[in-house]
């Protein structure tokens, strides 16, 4: 193999490979979702997840405002507060375990599927619940609730998505980026 004078071949350099690409979705196999729906994605799940809770916090709440005019003893209430507090967050943890399963499965929840927006791992492989839950929501989660580290992660999660690859923390650690869906 003749090379002419003054290419860049070099025929003892090293072997090199892109390692970094690997898998990973080509820039055209896909489109990064906007910051704004990323938002209105994760405010409408937010409000969902309230919504989930309200049937038994109005329960709750009619049954203090009523038994407060004496038609029930003090036992009693603390008994039924209990009881609904405890259904109200058993509401929540089942939205939130089937908002866990659709990330796992699809890549979506509800709010993302509405906006039309899906969660990929980097690499172009399957979401699964590692990644898409645990990684994603749980680590920064805990990460949240250590003092002083926990203000710094919270602040610094949603700063990253004005970054180039529009990522956040949580994205980082899980090896996700949020796209906009495919049509099927």
């Amino acid at each position: 193999m003749q090379q002419q004078p003054g290419s860049n071949f070099n025929p003892y350099a090293p072997p090199t490979a892109d390692v970094d690409q690997g898998l990973q979705l080509q820039h055209g196999d896909y489109v990064l979702a906007d910051r704004g729906t990323r938002l209105g994605a994760a405010l409408i799940d937010g409000l969902l997840s309230v919504a989930a809770a309200l049937p038994a916090g109005l329960i709750l709440g009619f049954t203090i405002y009523n038994n407060t005019r004496g038609n029930t003893g003090v036992g009693d209430l603390e008994v039924m507060t209990i009881g609904l507090i405890a259904l109200m967050v058993l509401m929540v943890f089942a939205f939130m375990g089937y908002q866990w399963y659709l990330i796992s499965t699809t890549g979506q929840t509800l709010a993302k599927r509405w906006l039309g927006i899906q969660i990929v791992r980097v690499d172009g492989t399957p979401l699964g619940f590692v990644n898409g839950v645990i990684l994603r929501s749980w680590v920064m989660s805990a990460l949240s609730n250590i003092p002083c580290v926990g203000f710094i992660a919270a602040l610094v999660n949603p700063l990253m998505i004005f970054g180039e690859e529009r990522r956040c923390l949580h994205d980082h650690i899980a090896a996700t980026r949020v796209i906009v869906a495919p049509r099927a």
